[in-house]
């Protein structure tokens, strides 16, 4: 059995059949990229990440590096023939230099990390994301799921305490590591390195998302998602044969899926807490909380998750994550509606305080 993992707020795949030969689809409107000299790409004119290359060859010695866009998306490259990298790609997380307050900035579709705190005229905040550290606290878990679909980046690290001992700011957290998906009709080869690591300092972020898809896989170079919670690397090839250095929760098969279609795959989405509607962009940050329930509010409390593309009688589970104290979890099932649009209501004991809920379920086939 292959066990499929849904996170809140996000979707992923469906298997399908092997194909006898990756066609990535890609249209080949952004040319050859072949830089050589070291180069920082702006994304702000691929609002989507997207870039469709015919080919893409990074010469020994060339860094790449990115400008996320205004969507913070990942970057997809799309590529019609091979991929060659024996400089580096680097979407990782930014870290933290000396004394800096302000967290760092995540790479492409990473989340930023939490401010420093300042005394009693501000507290430090928890670094962003589905993940993100609570308070003195890196980047708290790794989530997403295997496949990488969809992909997602690290969370920040929390913001650092004031010190009182002399009176400076706590330090910001680092940068959760980027998201990068490289997909190749022909051959992928790494002679070089692919970094979507943690920003580092203070309270580190978690590591981002690597995901290769080619009909072969080469190399020897590296490729790392690292960070104290470790991102995720994954190959879809019929061919892997690279013998480098992978850091990160490695996974490796084939399904042929690369950026799937919206509105198609299964999600779900925490709507209500404790009676309470959940903000329609939540931002999973204590500083500016999705819901504020009131101090009467008595355990246990009702969650309503909202499901789509879910089999109905699917076991889902809610966690949460408290800004202090151990985490907590509850299950029920998705009984109300079809299977294209559904709801389940959770009851769970949340602790007192701020905390992050997140809701997942697993299904088999």
């Amino acid at each position: 059995m292959k066990q499929k993992v849904l996170q809140m707020m996000f979707a992923v795949l469906v298997c399908a059949g092997a194909q006898a030969q990756v066609n990535t689809g890609s249209n080949g409107s952004d040319g050859a990229f072949n830089p050589t000299t070291n180069i920082v790409i702006s994304m702000a004119d691929h609002p989507t990440g997207i870039y469709q290359y015919t080919s893409v060859n990074i010469s020994n010695g060339v860094t790449v590096t990115f400008i996320p866009n205004a969507n913070n998306t990942p970057v997809y490259w799309i590529v019609q023939n091979s991929v060659t990298i024996s400089g580096s790609v680097n979407v990782s997380g930014q870290s933290v230099v000396g004394s800096q307050a302000q967290g760092g900035l995540g790479g492409p579709g990473g989340y930023r990390g939490g401010d420093g705190g300042n005394g009693s005229s501000s507290q430090p905040t928890s670094g962003q994301g589905p993940g993100g550290g609570m308070a003195g606290n890196s980047g708290s878990y790794t989530y997403g799921n295997i496949f990488l679909i969809p992909l997602l980046g690290g969370s920040g690290g929390s913001g650092g305490n004031w010190n009182s001992y002399n009176g400076t700011s706590g330090q910001g957290g680092g940068g959760g590591g980027g998201a990068i998906l490289i997909a190749a009709s022909n051959v992928i080869t790494i002679s070089g390195s692919i970094n979507a690591g943690a920003g580092v300092e203070g309270t580190w972020g978690s590591g981002g998302a690597v995901r290769l898809v080619a009909s072969q896989i080469y190399g020897n170079g590296s490729i790392s998602a690292y960070g104290p919670n470790s991102g995720r690397v994954r190959f879809d090839t019929y061919d892997n044969e690279f013998s480098g250095n992978v850091n990160g929760q490695f996974t490796s098969g084939f399904q042929p899926i690369i950026i799937p279609s919206s509105g198609q795959l299964p999600q779900l989405t925490v709507t209500s807490v404790g009676g309470v509607p959940v903000s329609a962009s939540p931002t999973g940050v204590l500083s500016t909380p999705d819901a504020v329930l009131s101090a009467q509010q008595n355990n246990p409390i009702p969650i309503v998750v909202s499901c789509a593309n879910l089999p109905l009688n699917t076991q889902i589970t809610v966690s949460v994550t408290p800004a202090n104290g151990s985490p907590v979890s509850a299950t029920g099932y998705n009984t109300t509606g079809t299977q294209s649009s559904s709801t389940a209501t959770i009851s769970i004991v949340i602790p007192r305080g701020g905390g992050l809920i997140y809701a997942t379920a697993a299904t088999s086939n």
